[in-house]
């Protein structure tokens, strides 16, 4: 049966407490400075803590800078990965900044000058055309996890990478181990394939058209997990949350797992993916696995205690076979007909605490809320509520995911990056567990596309020596562009003690934003900052006078394009372009030409618009941006007038011979 749920307390509860101010060292690291995974550790915890050179008070517009822009070939999804003295074959020891496009290629690039050491190419990428027009990842996907560096392994230590490829006729995920020193394969790659049983013994095959490797990948008890979603839900019926497990040595699969093993064919609409925007499943000092679900049916309620977590915030064993808990909110069902996740944001687990509850994780996703979990007892399901967490927090919705630090006074705090603004949470364990709110940078340095906003940040310090705490986080763009190299992403730091700004820099740019989402994460490392966007790497730093020279000469950034625009064809009457049949309800497929108060106008594919009053098209269901150019589909109703009010509006993909007629 998959997903055999236990009750587990484990059994070093006690011993580990006192370490809860240590910093959080990472995976496999032969340098502090190292950063081997997504968010610096597999807890999540994106704490930098030993960075002794950036300050609060040197991070300024005066003397931090841009340093060097480096060309890649492709979009990055992925957060560059940082090692220190690194040989590389041939050309002896260098800091090496590693990042993987969606080109499917990776680079290593010397993380001081930005020279280009090596790049491996796995072959060619998959187009979004081929993946059921899923303009998610736009024009192409490849490599959209971060991968995940063991320094242990081979002579030169390596780098786990899942790459999709396309032959011309299908797409092939494998998983790859290969040299730090050449990006050579070390080992023969893993072509991931997977079936599952269903709750009525049938047997699920895992299709990699249906699918993205969307999260970072997880190296613990000596195996790497791979965790899938859904290319944007595009086929329902097909796509289903998966998490597999590799031998770290051999690349040989181990066992894998369903979030959803239903067979409802009145319904056959899964998903419950695991995405996260990015954000890797974590694991504990036990190897157990922590991560997030998304939606499943919007229309039949999906969850069962033997086989289904929509909505969830799930804790596995590590060896895949048992969920030890698990927590889905009570109003799940609701957040799957509207769309709102909670898989949108990633899961943290926070280092051991002291008190009565030591085991902590935090997650949240689209609807605002951000739970804080006993590990050990996650909550479960309460139908009507109320829901059984420890606290709910309001963060503002979002694509995102949380960051821990412990500041100079030696508490522990919780960062989180909803639409609400980047938040400081101070945690308290005594009398009680609770989060409480600290200090904030308000809504608008978090504004951008798409609808949900928010941002992953990280902070960086020189353990917890006061005045050297920053939070770092990449702001994504305002307007969207199809066309390359697209609108500009911003770096922002602020001081973690009270989150004043100290500097704003354009840092890449970002292409196809509405539909797209840019859920970058800034590597920090060794005094530099690593921001990896479309087709570029930047480096930022301390900048001397000398330098400062230099930079001013050579150029630095690509030109951003130009905002999409679109100008509205000549007007129609929409039960003309619904072919003039009257329904109940009517559906059109198009794009946004204009929206002005309680009317949008929608460019069809006939070269005609319509005019829709959406005055209580959000009243039932999320609000999104109707961004000029923007792909929706408006669900409508049509009066004796000829006037269609939507009853929804939806973001679309990019309209394509899949997309259904207008009726």
């Amino acid at each position: 049966m998959i997903f055999n749920q236990v009750s587990r307390i484990p059994c070093a509860v006690f011993a580990s407490v006192a370490l809860y101010l240590l910093p959080v060292t990472p995976l496999s690291a032969q340098s502090p400075q190292d950063v081997l995974t997504y968010h610096g550790d597999s807890l999540r915890t994106g704490w930098f803590s030993a960075e002794t050179q950036l300050t609060a008070s040197n991070v300024n517009p005066q003397s931090f800078g841009l340093l060097e822009t480096v060309t890649l070939d492709g979009r990055v999804d992925a957060e560059p990965l940082y090692v220190t003295e690194q040989s590389i074959a041939g050309q002896g020891i260098h800091n090496v900044v590693y990042v993987a496009t969606e080109y499917d290629s990776v680079y290593a690039i010397d993380a001081d000058s930005g020279s280009i050491l090596w790049q491996r190419s796995f072959g060619a990428p998959v187009p979004y055309t081929y993946k059921d027009y899923d303009d998610n990842v736009y024009p192409v996907m490849g490599v959209l996890s971060t991968p995940v560096i063991d320094r242990t392994v081979g002579a030169a230590g390596a780098m786990y990478v899942v790459a999709d490829t396309f032959n011309g006729t299908v797409d092939t995920f494998r998983l790859h181990c290969i040299s730090l020193s050449n990006g050579n394969d070390l080992v023969t790659p893993a072509v991931i394939s997977f079936t599952g049983t269903l709750s009525d013994g049938t047997t699920w095959t895992f299709n990699p058209k249906d699918q993205l490797q969307r999260p970072g990948l997880l190296e613990s008890n000596n195996t790497i997990y791979v965790a899938f979603g859904s290319n944007g839900d595009s086929v329902p019926a097909q796509s289903r949350g998966t998490i597999l497990r590799y031998n770290a040595k051999t690349l040989v699969q181990l066992t894998g797992d369903l979030t959803d093993s239903l067979d409802e064919t009145d319904s056959p609409y899964y998903l419950s993916s695991i995405w996260q925007s990015g954000y890797a499943p974590a694991a504990d000092s036990l190897g157990d696995v922590y991560f997030s679900t998304g939606n499943s049916s919007p229309s039949t309620p999906s969850f069962s205690k033997s086989w289904n977590r929509p909505e969830s915030i799930v804790r596995l064993s590590g060896d895949l076979k048992v969920m030890i808990s698990s927590f889905t909110p009570s109003n799940y069902f609701q957040l799957d007909g509207g769309d709102t996740d909670v898989g949108s944001g990633g899961t943290m687990v926070l280092p051991d605490q002291p008190g009565s509850v030591p085991h902590l994780a935090v997650a949240g996703g689209k609807d605002g809320r951000a739970f804080l979990l006993n590990r050990d007892k996650m909550g479960g399901y309460t139908p009507g509520g109320p829901d059984q967490v420890l606290q709910s927090v309001s963060m503002g919705n979002c694509f995102c995911g949380p960051a821990y630090f412990v500041g100079s006074d030696g508490a522990p705090r919780v960062v989180t990056g909803g639409g609400n603004g980047v938040i400081t949470w101070l945690l308290q364990t005594a009398p009680s567990t609770q989060l409480m709110q600290e200090f904030s940078t308000g809504p608008n340095p978090v504004n951008g596309l798409p609808d949900n906003g928010g941002v992953i940040p990280v902070i960086s310090s020189n353990g917890t020596t006061p005045g050297t705490a920053i939070v770092w986080f990449v702001q994504r763009p305002a307007t969207s562009a199809n066309q390359n190299p697209g609108m500009p992403v911003t770096l922002m730091a602020y001081s973690a003690a009270g989150l004043q700004q100290l500097v704003s820099f354009p840092a890449g740019t970002w292409r196809h934003a509405v539909n797209s989402n840019a859920n970058l994460v800034p590597t920090v490392a060794n005094g530099k900052v690593y921001v990896a966007s479309n087709g570029q790497l930047q480096i930022f730093g301390l900048v001397t006078p000398q330098e400062a020279a230099r930079i001013a000469v050579a150029p630095q950034h690509r030109m951003a394009s130009a905002p999409d625009a679109i100008e509205c064809p000549s007007n129609t009457a929409p039960l003309t372009a619904a072919g003039g049949v009257q329904s109940a309800e009517h559906e059109f497929h198009g794009t946004v030409c204009r929206a002005s108060g309680a009317e949008l106008r929608l460019a069809l594919r006939s070269g005609h618009s319509i005019a829709v009053d959406i005055k209580h098209a959000f009243d039932l269901n999320r609000l999104i941006l109707l961004t000029p150019g923007r792909p929706l589909l408006v669900r409508a109703t049509i009066d004796a007038k000829g006037v269609a009010h939507a009853r929804q509006v939806s973001p679309s993909h990019e309209l394509s011979a899949l997309t259904p007629a207008d009726r």
